[in-house]
């Protein structure tokens, strides 16, 4: 299949699937000028399980508050509407997507959803070491970076699964799947993201995720797609699946040109600190003690 087919294919295939309702309505109501915290309460409250999350992730050391969150009004006064938002847009997604997967190809989800997770998790806690951007938009982007690897294994199967498990490096990848496709997952991702009507900053933030790894000017980058970039090459690191990790710590280390040595120890404590609580929440085990304690001990 050639690039322009693929493309086509993503933006209207019925292989992948549709958006759930509430997602829709969030996304529909972010255009809403007299949007108000009752509005989106009313929506997420129709979904108890979204509801619950969101109490869960206003109570957790991701989004550390003084004080406990016990209904879903308190938590859209704490997080603010936008943040809210951009929450519940995650989950339902991750669990929309995670309800369609299939075993057959052999593709490693679980591995997959594990970096996406510790990605949009350093990407939030970036947001200190950087200069005008939401957590929520963080959140996302950084979420949903590698979602074009979904859409290429649910178009290609085992064809697309022996690719990835033949990749020396997620850099690698990017290469197989140029030569194989005509195009990578991140442009896949983008296309993915405008057939949800996700806002044009996550777009662009999925399509520019591997400019630092592929050690293009940071200066073309904004805050948000350089958290977004450099949030996967951590998640990356940590996990530790790369067998040319060198070459993933040099890009590292050039990237640091932006937020410096101790902001990147800033990223590594805070992440690392959020993990027990994120596995809960996520229902995954993100990193083994061993990934923990290495990753630590880079700070």
């Amino acid at each position: 299949m050639d690039k322009e087919a693929l493309l086509e294919k993503v933006r209207h295939s019925d292989q992948l699937p549709m958006l759930p309702d509430v997602a829709v309505r969030i996304i529909d109501m972010s255009n809403d000028r007299e949007l108000y915290a009752a509005k989106i309460s009313e929506v997420i409250a129709n979904d108890p399980v979204l509801s619950a999350r969101l109490l869960q992730v206003s109570n957790s050391s991701i989004f550390p508050f003084r004080r406990e969150i016990t209904n879903l009004n308190q938590a859209l006064a704490i997080l603010g509407i936008q943040l809210t938002m951009s929450i519940a847009i995650g989950f339902a997604i991750i669990d929309m997507m995670r309800s369609c997967e299939s075993k057959d190809s052999g593709f490693n989800h679980d591995t997959f959803w594990r970096k996406s997770v510790l990605g949009a998790i350093a990407a939030i806690e970036m947001r200190s070491e950087l200069n005008g951007v939401e957590q929520g938009d963080l959140f996302v982007a950084a979420l949903m970076q590698d979602v074009g690897m979904i859409a290429l294994e649910t178009f290609e199967g085992q064809k697309y699964t022996q690719l990835v498990n033949g990749a020396r490096s997620h850099f690698d990848l990017l290469e197989l799947e140029r030569r194989m496709f005509g195009v990578d997952h991140a442009e896949i991702g983008a296309a993915i993201l405008e057939r949800w009507h996700l806002p044009a900053i996550h777009i662009n933030a999925v399509r520019s995720s591997h400019y630092l790894l592929e050690a293009k000017s940071i200066t073309e980058l904004t805050e948000l797609e350089y958290a977004v970039a450099l949030s996967g090459m951590l998640a990356e690191q940590w996990i530790n699946e790369s067998l040319s990790q060198q070459s993933l710590d040099d890009a590292i280390t050039r990237a640091l040109e932006r937020i410096g040595e101790q902001g990147y120890k800033n990223v590594i404590n805070k992440t690392m600190d959020a993990v027990p609580d994120a596995n809960e929440l996520f229902k995954m085990s993100l990193l083994s003690a061993e990934q923990l304690s290495k990753a630590k001990s880079e700070s």
